[in-house]
């Protein structure tokens, strides 16, 4: 009887390792899409804040605290992005598995070429400024592709015994991303050169990547609300650059949109920046920037 027991506890645990999942914890939906492609039925996947969230702006709340702490590896955008919610959740979880320099904390930016990087010294007079550059890289597809090389490694590291596994998701995955970049721009060949105003500058990447033209953004300064004078200002440049769109994220006050389209010729058009409850794959996410940008040229 003795032996029976035993020999079900080392079944259970045997069991238990065989099918057991890496729990994974990422800030933004988009990054538990990517990771859930890379690791596929080997991990357990959450986003903390839901897709229309401003990524900047969060709280520590104690179910993230929670979450974290539970988690065998923790996925962000990095460049400070997070910054002022992301290492209080870090260190209130406890958790030294994602703590940085583990394995178990993925900074996805490594290795992406980061644009509009400050070239002389900053402070909070300027705004919101990012002092490590942009962090809103994603909407590139060419940069998902190191965001997933990036998750891959780190799954490799916790969970060697299926590196196979992850590469070949990851070159899948890739590959796949690739065709669709290339496809898309032979599709949306029309936007290259557009002019767009910006309420912030979430899809600099976007733009790039698509041949369209930043004219001007819609903050003066970034992260602070435009003052009257500024707006005026964006009026008689959106005027005198024959800009048609205006670019705005959903969680950006449609307001200064609003004012300066009711002066112009210019459309607003607010398109998403990651996934939610219908846009459930990056390839969809992208498709639907795309396309809400062309339908109103």
């Amino acid at each position: 009887m003795r032996f029976y027991k035993y020999f079900l506890i080392l079944i259970f645990i045997i069991t238990n390792a065989l099918y057991s999942k890496t729990k994974v914890v990422t800030t933004l939906t988009v990054l538990e899409y990517i990771t859930k492609e890379i690791g596929q039925d080997k991990v357990e996947v959450e986003a903390l804040l839901s897709g229309d969230s401003d990524p900047h702006f969060a709280d520590a709340r104690p179910d993230y605290i929670l979450k974290v702490n539970q988690a065998d590896m923790l996925v962000y955008i990095g460049l400070d992005l997070e910054v002022g919610w992301l290492p209080k959740v870090i260190e209130q979880s406890r958790n030294p598995k994602i703590y940085l320099g583990q394995p178990g904390n993925c900074d996805v930016s490594k290795g992406v070429y980061v644009l509009e990087v400050p070239e002389k010294r900053v402070d909070r007079s300027m705004g919101d400024i990012h002092i490590y550059g942009n962090p809103h890289y994603w909407l590139d597809p060419i940069n998902a592709v190191i965001i997933a090389r990036n998750i891959k490694d780190h799954l490799i590291q916790i969970d060697p015994e299926n590196k196979t596994f992850y590469e070949n998701n990851f070159k899948n995955f890739a590959s796949r991303i690739k065709n669709l970049t290339n496809d898309l721009l032979a599709k949306y060949k029309n936007l290259k050169d557009l002019k767009v105003a910006v309420h912030h500058r979430e899809f600099i990447y976007l733009i790039q990547r698509f041949g369209l033209k930043e004219v001007i953004s819609l903050e003066e300064k970034m992260g602070v609300p435009p003052n009257a004078n500024y707006l005026k200002k964006v009026v008689d440049v959106v005027i005198k650059e024959g800009v048609k769109i205006i670019l705005i994220a959903p969680y950006n006050n449609p307001k200064y949109a609003e004012f300066v389209k009711n002066q112009t010729n210019a459309k607003v058009v607010v398109a998403p920046t990651n996934l939610d409850k219908s846009i459930r794959t990056y390839e969809d996410l992208l498709k639907t920037i795309l396309q809400k940008i062309s339908e109103q040229i």
